[in-house]
């Protein structure tokens, strides 16, 4: 049961008001990405370490050469990290075991960025009955089914610019994605997706979630990747028809972000506005408050 969300800032993990969690042995250093699984939590510090927390204890698991970016739980508890250069890796014995067979996925060479930069693994999923997604950036999404041994491009009706990949929290059949060209849904693993982008009037995302125990769809949009007219949107037909939400200001001039919105049971969501302002709903995303302002820059939300 989650009894708290925390704030990974660049000044530390936070908790929604803004006070500092205490115990914490890395301080101040900025965390950049994190996840809470049964007991673990498991956060990205300095963008090249990993650090573990079970109870009260905490231990760093592994250092890393190279930027690390997003984090994952397998279905058997391992922890895997996606890294620069679309890489993925194991956390094992105080270390980063990268994923051979992911190395040579067949469609790696048509993978990039529009700015130049190698590519990166911008998100991770996993689904009700362990499938693994990892969402490349630039280059579809990715997926095993036999717990990372094998991958598959997925690429059928999707979006090559994919900026954050969620599985649906309990039906192990549907998986979605925030695009550059609007929300996309899978109900097949992700073998065929459909996009859905009917009463955004922007069609650029960068976060998308589901309410755990309410079929409740929420989206970013904005007009373009700087994040002008970003907006926060809300669908209960799984994206045919979305519905702007009240209460968040009106004019966003930078984006909703990967990880920047969480949805919680019992209708409570929390997203964070202009990267230093938290709003929280309690009716699955139809209205919106704010309840911390003034924040240090949040790189993502964490529900605990």
């Amino acid at each position: 049961m989650v009894s708290e969300v925390w704030l990974l800032t660049d000044k530390g993990p936070l908790f929604s008001d803004g006070r500092p969690v205490p115990g914490v042995p890395f301080g101040a250093k900025p965390v950049t990405a994190g996840i809470a699984s049964a007991g673990l939590i498991a956060l990205l510090v300095g963008e090249r370490e990993v650090w573990l927390r079970t109870g009260t204890t905490w231990k760093m698991a592994a250092r890393s050469d190279v930027e690390l970016y997003c984090l994952a739980r397998s279905s058997e508890g391992r922890i895997l990290v996606g890294t620069e250069d679309a890489q993925l890796t194991w956390v094992e014995e105080g270390g980063l075991r990268f994923l051979e067979s992911f190395k040579t996925v067949p469609e790696r060479p048509l993978w990039d960025t529009p700015y130049g930069a190698p590519p990166e693994l911008r998100s991770l999923a996993v689904g009700a009955d362990g499938t693994i997604y990892a969402n490349v950036h630039v280059g579809w999404i990715v997926r095993s089914m036999d717990g990372g041994k094998t991958w598959r491009s997925l690429r059928n009706g999707l979006d090559r610019d994919v900026h954050q990949v969620t599985a649906h929290p309990t039906d192990p059949d549907t998986v979605f994605a925030a695009t550059a060209e609007g929300f996309h849904i899978s109900h097949d693993h992700g073998d065929t997706f459909d996009r859905r982008p009917n009463g955004m009037p922007y069609l650029y995302q960068r976060a998308t979630v589901c309410f755990p125990d309410r079929d409740v769809y929420l989206a970013s949009t904005a007009k373009h990747d700087r994040g002008a007219g970003a907006r926060l949107y809300r669908s209960e037909d799984e994206g045919r028809i979305w519905i702007r939400v009240r209460g968040l200001p009106e004019t966003l001039n930078r984006n909703i972000n990967t990880h920047q919105l969480a949805a919680l049971s019992g209708g409570r969501g929390v997203v964070v506005a202009r990267d230093t302002a938290l709003f929280e709903t309690e009716d699955y995303g139809e209205t919106w408050r704010e309840v911390a302002g003034d924040l240090p820059n949040v790189t993502a939300v964490l529900a605990v």
